[in-house]
């Protein structure tokens, strides 16, 4: 939550996490102080005290400061809903795709990358194709990183793998 107070400088007054997981991002912006805070999954997860659950058709109904999404975007088959998000800003991080990067070894690194994930991961991304795709959904890059590296590479592992970004609605 501080990599969104340092680029917004503000704190969000509502902030809705898809893909809440164990509710520890939505947990920090209740303690932070934002006033609305909710969970959205695919199913009701237990939340922290004083975050609520939304169903996935009132998180789209609603407008909110904030939509956060950590390890979401690359599960979800059709990714035209974030075109119909309600939100002034959004904070994602996906698994860092680097093939096209990589040139020619970009497909031996591919064949062995941890994030391919057949059959769950559906989606890969690098800079280029995240920042296309919620540009077509009506979004703004603000800045992109990898500053989540520092806590979840493996020992051994050769980074970049996570890419995060933070976007606005146009």
């Amino acid at each position: 939550l501080g990599w969104v107070l340092g680029v917004t400088g503000e704190i969000p007054r509502s902030v809705l996490e898809i893909g809440y997981g164990t509710g520890t991002f939505i947990e920090a912006a209740k303690i932070t102080g934002v006033a609305d805070c909710a969970g959205c999954d695919i199913a009701d997860f237990p939340l922290p005290q004083g975050v609520r659950f939304v169903a996935w058709d009132e998180a789209l109904a609603s407008s909110w400061d904030l939509v956060a999404m950590f390890d979401v975007l690359e599960h979800i088959p059709d990714l035209s809903f974030l075109g119909r998000l309600q939100t002034r800003h959004l904070a994602v991080a996906v698994p860092y795709c680097r093939w096209r990067e990589l040139g020619a070894d970009g497909d031996a690194w591919f064949r062995t990358w941890r994030m391919r994930l057949p059959n769950e991961h559906l989606h890969h991304f690098d800079r280029d194709s995240l920042v296309a795709l919620l540009a077509h959904s009506g979004f703004e890059c603000v800045t992109l990183n990898g500053f989540e590296d520092g806590i979840r590479l493996r020992p051994g592992e050769a980074g970049p793998n996570i890419l995060s970004g933070f976007f606005r609605r146009l």
